[in-house]
């Protein structure tokens, strides 16, 4: 038991979560790691072990004799005590609630993979990772080496298309940010007055039609579409059960252009386990709970704020993330209705407008301050939803769900504007490739899995069921893209990047 928690522990210290099942037999992976290992130690980790040190001084000075013999257990016996608190432990968790609720063990431990360990358990955390981690066979490993050496064929020695290199590149992540919020007018108000002037501007570039592609990760997997280029799994969250993987990363590819790395959270860092995806998408810094003691609503504008103030001292050229929060759920709020009475029916679509209100204001404040402090100009802002939350037909009073109903906006500010048609349906997938030719690395050695909106993009996305949006009329092409969800699954599952 000590030699578990003190893995774990130095586990910790160097990827910022706990160490999953499949890395205990990765012995392979220990050769040459004993100088870190020696770095991770701490004087205080004698403290660790000293409970044991104790008991063995007690066990070994005083005398067996000195306590009452008993008579021996039955074996029976002995097994039903040592199960009984184990059982005790887990199963009123797993009777009573369902593995998608949040209440659950499974629930908890995909969202906080460190505040679920510490109140329920390595019992419990085992146990989710069996339900979720799953080998992959020969068959499967050489199916995915076929598909990159095709892919390396057809993605060597792309041309450099961007005129923004060198310059800074910000992404503001909006938490559950959608597109048919955006030019609305409810009784004669505009839903995002900031957004529908900011997407007018010379040099804007806003693609409505994007369609989500997260899945059991949501906001975590908008992280990894943006950020790597790959889809998630098709099981579980990618940032929980791989979020110590290998990846080729924006971030990454910044770096070998001298860039500098951060990433901004409204939140707590164990929140969909981003320290550990933090660190394996590249960056070079994270700040989180930067929402201070604000409520969850008005998260944002302190991440602005605060957010500000430290991209104003770090060493340019930089990428900065910016995670929002205040539109997580349609909740009450204190926030004024600029709006009045919306819908009689939904209360959340009213819920919903208000907070959208609000991150609008937000976002159109930190824009502003951009530019008067001089950022602005020597940078490329991206704003993207990472996905939806609250669909285009509950607002019109629709029971029946379109993928049209789920759009997110990505909108790029400073951004070069010849030949892109900003009508076509793209696919979160498709961010990445855009972000790599934008800032002047699409020479990296991983491109993604989607298409850049400045290189012919395919017109249509496929959603994670295999439903398509857009306009396709090439089978072959469309079962390519569908194959792309199992490749990605098995890529992310065999850590095919971890020699790369």
């Amino acid at each position: 038991m000590n030699l578990y928690i003190l893995s774990n522990l130095l586990y910790y210290r160097n990827y910022g979560t706990i160490m999953p099942l499949s890395s205990y037999v990765m012995v392979e992976n220990l050769d040459g790691l004993g100088p870190s290992i020696v770095n991770s130690l701490r004087k205080t980790d004698v403290w660790l072990v000293f409970p044991s040190i104790c008991f063995m001084i007690f066990y070994c000075i005083v005398p067996l004799t000195r306590f009452p013999q008993q008579r021996p257990i039955e074996s029976w016996q002995n097994f039903l005590l040592s199960v009984f608190p184990i059982a005790f432990i887990i199963v009123p968790s797993y009777l009573f609630h369902s593995p998608t609720d949040y209440a659950h063990p499974f629930g908890l431990y995909r969202n906080e993979i460190v505040r679920a360990y510490r109140q329920l358990g390595f019992i419990n955390y085992y146990l989710y990772e069996i339900k979720y981690l799953k080998g992959v066979s020969e068959k499967e490993r050489q199916s995915v080496v076929d598909f990159m050496n095709e892919y390396g064929r057809s993605h060597m020695a792309i041309e450099n298309l961007s005129k923004s290199v060198g310059k800074n590149l910000i992404v503001i992540l909006v938490e559950s940010l959608q597109s048919w919020p955006i030019g609305l007018s409810v009784s004669g108000t505009e839903v995002t007055p900031c957004l529908n002037k900011i997407i007018h501007e010379a040099g804007t570039l806003y693609f409505p039609k994007v369609l989500p592609q997260v899945k059991g990760g949501r906001s975590s997997d908008a992280q990894l579409l943006i950020n790597t280029g790959l889809l998630p799994i098709a099981n579980g969250a990618t940032a929980s059960l791989y979020g110590t993987q290998k990846y080729p990363s924006l971030a990454n590819a910044l770096r070998e252009r001298g860039y500098y790395s951060l990433s901004l959270l409204c939140d707590n860092k164990t929140y969909w386990n981003q320290e550990a995806t933090t660190k394996s998408y590249g960056f070079d810094a994270l700040y989180d709970r930067l929402a201070g003691d604000l409520p969850m609503t008005r998260a944002d504008e302190n991440l602005f704020k605060y957010g500000l103030s430290i991209l104003k001292q770090v060493r340019q050229p930089f990428y900065a993330q910016l995670v929002t929060m205040s539109g997580h759920d349609a909740v009450k709020t204190d926030l004024k209705n600029p709006f009045g009475k919306i819908s009689d029916k939904d209360i959340q679509v009213e819920y919903n407008l208000i907070i959208t209100h609000y991150v609008d204001s937000c976002i159109g404040k930190f824009v502003s301050d951009l530019k008067h402090c001089g950022l602005y100009d020597n940078s490329v802002v991206v704003i993207a939803g990472d996905h939806d939350a609250l669909t285009y037909n509950r607002f019109v009073g629709r029971d029946s769900v379109y993928l049209s109903d789920r759009y997110v906006p990505f909108v790029i500010l400073n951004a070069p504007s010849e030949g892109v048609d900003c009508r076509l349906v793209i696919g979160q997938s498709d961010i990445y490739p855009t972000l790599l030719d934008l800032m002047g690395v699409s020479d990296y050695y991983f491109r993604g899995l989607g298409e850049s909106v400045f290189r012919q993009p395919n017109g249509f996305a496929v959603y994670h069921t295999g439903e398509v949006e857009g306009d396709c009329t090439n089978d072959s092409l469309l079962a390519n893209k569908r194959e792309l969800w199992r490749i990605s699954d098995l890529m992310i599952r065999m850590n095919y990047f971890r020699d790369k």
